[in-house]
C-alpha cells in the first residue's frame, strides 16, 4: 500500500466535514488546514531509483488522504496528476472526496 499527498490542506464544504479527520489531525500539528498547497511529494508516483525502477510499489495507492482530490484549489495541479496516474497502469488510485459534483469538470478527456 504506497500513500500520494500531492497537495495538502482542506476547506469544509459539507456537513460530511463537520468530524472530518484531516482538520483534526492538522490542529494537532499546528498546521493551517485552510493553506492548500503543493506538497514535496507531488512526483512521487514518478519518481524512480537508479536502476530505473520505480520508487513507489505497484498495488492500490491512496491518494490526497490529506486532502480532496477534486479541491477548486488544485485545479491548476491535477492534469499533471492525472498524466503521472496514466503513466502508473500498474497501479490502482483510490481517492475520496467531498465535491462529487466537480468529477466530470476533473477528469481528462481521454
Amino acid at each position: 500500500m504506497a500513500m500520494w499527498n500531492p497537495w495538502r490542506g482542506c476547506k469544509k464544504c459539507s456537513e460530511g466535514c463537520l468530524h472530518c479527520y484531516i482538520h483534526k489531525g492538522d490542529a494537532k500539528r499546528k498546521i493551517n488546514t485552510n493553506e492548500i498547497i503543493k506538497t514535496k511529494d507531488f512526483e512521487k508516483p514518478v519518481e524512480k531509483m537508479k536502476n530505473g525502477k520505480f520508487k513507489m510499489k505497484s498495488g492500490i495507492v491512496y491518494l490526497c488522504f490529506s486532502t480532496d482530490f477534486l479541491i477548486e484549489e488544485a485545479d491548476e495541479w491535477r492534469n499533471e496528476c492525472w498524466k503521472m496516474i496514466k503513466m502508473r497502469q500498474d497501479c490502482t488510485f483510490l481517492f475520496l472526496t467531498k465535491r462529487i459534483e466537480r468529477f466530470i469538470k476533473c477528469i481528462p478527456e481521454d
